[in-house]
């Protein structure tokens, strides 16, 4: 793919993958700690004293006024800033590859290309569809692979790595609800099913965007098609996006592709028999 068109479908791809995916894994951008009241420190009295003319002095100082350290020392250093208005650069949930469910957005450390054999997925590609750039797609986890028909339209695979085993249904359902609050969206069909030879879900939904992402607010009704396979440790995901004015063209392709999908690795007894 030319590097014109990489970098269109990478626009489309970077708006509308994140809204599905904190329903599981990621938290709010710099979340705050809780504020913890710290025992203020005692007051210090500057008695006054005898100067020899012509020395400066503190004029509070020399009226007994008193001052507290912490006070002294932000003069000292200039005007401390507000709390709170520039706060610390935590990493938001979703960018760690080390905790349990963190994994990195694109150019962050610990993100990686991986291919369909390290994460033991196999599947014929979409049809017609030229492939891209993982590297450029904005997906909350580890990229694999990227295809689009024309530079609107795309389907994404990417690994997420929670590190422990979560249930299909509780995905679907809490996927459903991120982008119905977050977008508007209209679920079209979900459904827990067997895919690939393990058990995860399927959800179809519409909302506001550009044909290429969802934003809640575009002009041009907007559909994505998410699959998820939660394993053990990590959870497999396929996500098209096309106008919905497409769907049923690019929705045979895409399930040509999931037809063909082979997924290894264990699930819990619990992910099996989620229904």
């Amino acid at each position: 793919m030319k590097p014109r068109n990489t970098r269109v479908l990478v626009f489309a791809t970077a708006l509308l993958t994140a809204p599905l995916l904190p329903a599981w894994s990621q938290a709010p951008v710099h979340p705050r700690p809780p504020q913890q009241q710290e025992p203020k420190p005692p007051k210090v009295v500057i008695k006054e004293t005898p100067v020899e003319q012509g020395a400066p002095q503190d004029q509070g100082a020399a009226q007994g006024q008193t001052q507290d350290p912490a006070t002294a020392q932000g003069q000292a250093q200039g005007t401390p800033q507000e709390q709170g208005t520039t706060p610390p650069a935590e990493p938001q949930q979703g960018t760690q590859a080390t905790p349990p469910g963190q994994t990195a957005a694109p150019g962050q450390p610990g993100q990686k290309v991986v291919k369909p054999e390290e994460i033991g997925i196999s599947f014929a590609p979409p049809q017609g569809w030229q492939q891209g750039d993982p590297t450029k797609v904005a997906v909350t986890g580890d990229p694999c692979c990227v295809w689009s028909p024309d530079n609107v339209a795309s389907i994404v695979a990417f690994v997420q790595r929670p590190g422990k085993p979560l249930n299909p249904k509780v995905l679907l359902e809490q996927s459903a609800k991120a982008l119905q609050s977050a977008f508007g969206a209209e679920v079209k069909t979900k459904e827990v099913k067997d895919i690939g030879g393990l058990r995860g879900f399927s959800l179809v939904v519409t909302a506001p965007g550009n044909g290429g992402a969802v934003d809640g607010k575009g002009t041009v009704p907007t559909t994505q098609h998410w699959i998820g396979i939660p394993r053990a440790q990590d959870v497999i995901v396929f996500l098209m996006t096309t106008p919905d004015a497409s769907f049923a063209q690019n929705e045979q392709v895409f399930q040509g592709m999931l037809n063909t999908l082979k997924v290894s690795g264990t699930q819990t007894p619990d992910q099996q028999a989620s229904k």
